[in-house]
């Protein structure tokens, strides 16, 4: 191996860790607050700025809930009693506009906070 493929090599390694390091600065969403509601009563807020892991322990129609803020920014239910488990398997919620909802327990996470206000873009 060459002097220059040595060069080239270091050189598309920092051109990629900076893509990567921009797009987390830039898709990160600051003063995001997830809002947990059961039967469209608000039972906790959650800062998801906060870097600490926050455990919730909340009851809904058919039972508790735990909902796990991981510190990066999303939120997720982690266990609940509803016979499907839906909310367990949905995805983390963590732009403003994301909800995870549990239908059998009337819970619905919500992510509120200054978005970009794009869902998607098509040509």
């Amino acid at each position: 191996m060459k002097r220059s493929d040595r060069i080239v090599g270091v050189v598309i390694l920092i051109a990629l860790m900076l893509t990567i390091v921009s797009w987390i600065v830039m898709h990160r969403t600051r003063g995001a607050v997830a809002v947990v509601r059961v039967n469209d009563k608000v039972v906790a807020t959650v800062d998801l700025t906060s870097l600490e892991p926050q455990t919730l322990h909340i009851t809904g129609v058919l039972g508790p809930l735990v909902i796990v803020a991981d510190g990066k920014g999303s939120i997720r239910v982690a266990e609940a009693t509803c016979p499907d488990q839906i909310c367990v398997h949905t995805i983390p919620a963590r732009s403003p506009g994301d909800q995870v909802i549990c239908v059998p327990n009337h819970m619905v996470i919500t992510v509120e906070g200054k978005g970009t206000g794009i869902d998607a873009l098509a040509q």
